[in-house]
């Protein structure tokens, strides 16, 4: 006896279990997001020297993240059944024999997700069989309670989820790292002569336009090299003109450059403009830039 029931699925309650599905998984990933996100948001309505380059991919928050994402891939895991497929009564099943799709059917199948156009135009021709069911030989029907299901198995149900996370990470790690890299530099060489130093110069130079707020650190972990974080605190909203934070970009990094030269220091300049209930930050680097090595 097979859970096959043979009524044709609607173009319209394809679609709908599509947009569901992702929904739903979707504000389910964001809830494992929200922790690294945090300090994201936090640094909206703050300024901070924080490095540009410390974003959700960096430190262990990462992994979380990552597995909130590999839950995508495993929504149909309890006997073929996403939160959509429950709402709109319907089933994954093995197109064989008719019975409930495995937990690891389901994942081969949703992995071709990633080429979501292509599925969703398959699924408009096809509304029981998408390329990722031909893959996973499964399709969809409409659910059939009088039908027994099986037992769900904890065990094999965790596999695809296991499965899932282990590819994304081992894909998170190879894949390059595109972003700022973060500079370990050591807290206990901040020095305050130089710090000061370069504010009244800047403040000198160009107090009319801004604030400087600047911290150097003199040792970068295995770099011959200074640390040095600007912030710029504009008094007018320079930085929405190319024009303007082109010329403060320029002669903010002259002066600088003036007291100390490029090969021998890495570090930031942020640009914050804060008024009528918001604030507009442009982060840059400066110095010698430092290659992105191994995420940590």
């Amino acid at each position: 006896m097979t859970l096959t029931e043979n009524r044709p699925i609607s173009v319209g309650t394809r679609l709908g279990a599509m947009f569901l599905d992702h929904v739903f998984m979707t504000i389910l990933a964001m809830i494992f997001f929200l922790p690294a996100m945090i300090p994201i948001f936090s640094d909206t309505v703050k300024v901070s020297h924080e490095q540009a380059g410390s974003n959700i991919w960096h430190g262990p928050m990462k992994y979380v993240s990552l597995f909130g994402f590999s839950l995508y891939f495993c929504k149909d895991v309890l006997n073929g059944r996403s939160i959509a497929k429950r709402i709109l009564k319907l089933q994954i099943v093995d197109n064989d024999k008719g019975l409930a799709a495995t937990p690891v059917q389901c994942l081969v199948r949703n992995i071709p997700l990633l080429l979501w156009p292509i599925e969703v135009i398959i699924s408009m021709t096809n509304t029981s069989r998408r390329l990722g069911d031909r893959l996973a030989r499964t399709k969809l029907v409409r659910y059939d309670p009088t039908f027994e299901q099986p037992r769900i198995n904890i065990g094999k149900a965790s596999l695809p989820v296991i499965i899932s996370y282990g590819l994304l990470v081992l894909l998170f790690q190879m894949t390059p790292s595109t972003s700022m890299p973060k500079i370990n530099y050591s807290e206990t060489s901040y020095n305050p002569a130089k710090s000061k130093e370069l504010e009244l110069l800047i403040s000198d130079t160009l107090g009319e336009y801004l604030i400087p707020d600047v911290l150097v650190y003199d040792t970068v972990e295995n770099e011959n090299l200074k640390y040095v974080s600007t912030i710029l605190k504009l008094k007018e909203n320079y930085i929405s003109d190319d024009y303007n934070y082109n010329w403060l970009h320029e002669k903010t990094s002259s002066l600088l450059y003036s007291k100390l030269s490029r090969e021998t220091f890495t570090g930031q300049v942020k640009y914050v403009y804060q008024g009528s209930g918001q604030i507009k930050v442009i982060t840059t680097t400066i110095g010698t830039y430092i290659q992105p090595k191994n995420r940590k």
